[in-house]
């Protein structure tokens, strides 16, 4: 159980065309996030990433690594410093170089701050390699924080210059194995979307500069996005344009944000980077190479501007920084003489064990009930526990309001436990599953 007065939550008031160390407010996920006191810019484009934000993040993190643990994919660690000539050698250094961090070191050798690291991790497998076939498909990934030199930063943690990203990479012998991790991978996906809750559509995408012979995108509708799809309200197919390819009806435009990607890219890195697999008959060949993206910090935004309204969070509820938050009555008032600090601390402690410390009591007891449960729903709490007029009753009862409700639900503090516990458990479950 955590105290919400000794949690740094630098919460602040944005006014209408304000600009926070020159970074210009586009969105609704940016605004919260930084009036809600959970990111904090420092210049153009990138974040101080505060408790409550990176205490979501790590919780989608684990829900990532348990994801991926289901294909077998094993987690690494890339310097974030990349040699350039890696990147001469695939031919990327000049038709990507404007948007990379360059450095020097005082041996005059060159390195960028790494935006991917295909390079990296072929060059990886070229100085451990040949790999025999029996050891294919082996999956490799990290999250890890990555840098791209955006000419306009903007809509803060959706377009930035410095954001944390998920990329898996696959190593196959053929590209019939590739094909066949990419659909286990592609079903991972599905089931991350959808145990976050979010309706995130995968479109065939062009492999641009990245390369390959097959690439999807994962979009989520929001209205900040910058790319669009078109959804049939008739049959829900999505496509790029036009009327639906299905039905032939007519399509709705909807905008997106781009919050995964996925490529076989071939041989088109391991050729030059001499990255290699023994085959039982033939001489060594490159590799067949998969990457597989996902932003965690664009993700986390993102997921805010689909769920969230223009002045109150919503978060997934697997990622919620807090699962509940306990509000007593206010100090001195006829409740508070009856349920005072110990009882209120008790109630949080009873909730606190069966959501594995997922909970915050606001012990700001000088606030009125109203003004803290306005501040609570605001931030998003899936479950707030009101410890209001009922709580004088023998036994005491309790408000708990859950999943945005405006009607609470009453009852003892074993009742509302079953209610979340129960809510808890689901979420588990479908998270399992």
């Amino acid at each position: 159980m955590r105290y919400l007065t000794q949690i740094f939550q630098p919460v602040i008031t944005i006014p209408k065309n304000a600009k926070i160390k020159n970074t210009e407010i586009t969105c609704k996920s940016q605004k919260l996030l930084l009036e809600c006191g959970l990111i904090r810019p420092t210049t153009s484009g990138f974040f101080t990433i505060l408790p409550l934000a990176r205490r979501a993040l790590d919780k989608l993190e684990l829900l990532v690594n348990s994801c991926l643990e289901r294909v077998q994919a094993q987690r690494i660690s890339l310097p974030c410093l990349t040699s350039a000539n890696l990147w001469e050698k695939t031919g990327r250094l000049d038709s990507v170089g404007s948007e990379l961090f360059t450095i020097e070191d005082r041996h005059d050798k060159k390195y960028l701050l790494a935006p991917t690291h295909e390079e990296a991790v072929a060059d990886l497998m070229a100085d451990v390699g040949p790999l025999s076939h029996k050891q294919l498909p082996l999956l490799l990934y990290q999250i890890t924080n990555k840098y791209r030199d955006e000419l306009r930063p903007k809509h803060g943690l959706l377009r930035g210059r410095e954001f944390s990203m998920m990329d898996l990479y696959g190593f196959h012998s053929n590209i019939q194995c590739a094909h066949n991790t990419y659909s286990q991978v592609t079903e991972v996906y599905r089931r991350l979307f959808d145990v976050l809750g979010l309706p995130v559509h995968r479109l065939v995408a062009p492999t641009g500069e990245m390369g390959g012979s097959l690439s999807h995108e994962w979009q989520l509708p929001a209205q900040a996005g910058e790319d669009s799809i078109n959804i049939c309200p008739s049959c829900s197919h999505v496509q790029r344009n036009g009327g639906c390819e299905k039905c032939a009806s007519e399509t709705d435009v909807v905008q997106t944000v781009e919050v995964g990607h996925t490529f076989i890219l071939g041989t088109k890195y391991s050729e030059p980077l001499q990255a290699k697999c023994i085959h039982p008959d033939s001489n060594p060949s490159p590799l067949i190479m998969s990457c597989y993206g996902i932003g965690i910090t664009r993700l986390l935004a993102a997921s805010l501007e689909a769920l969230s309204s223009e002045s109150q969070i919503r978060w997934p509820k697997c990622i919620a920084p807090f699962a509940a938050i306990v509000i007593g009555p206010k100090e001195g008032s006829k409740e508070w003489s009856k349920h005072g600090l110990n009882h209120i601390e008790g109630v949080a402690r009873k909730l606190d064990g069966i959501l594995d410390g997922d909970v915050v009591l606001d012990d700001r007891h000088t606030l009125t009930i109203g003004k803290r449960l306005f501040l609570a729903d605001r931030m998003g709490y899936p479950h707030i526990i009101v410890c209001g007029r009922n709580s004088s009753e023998t036994p005491p009862r309790y408000e708990l309001y859950t999943n945005g409700r405006r009607e609470p639900i009453l009852g003892d503090i074993n009742e509302l436990m079953d209610i979340i516990n129960g809510v808890s458990d689901t979420q588990r479950d479908r998270s399992r599953s």
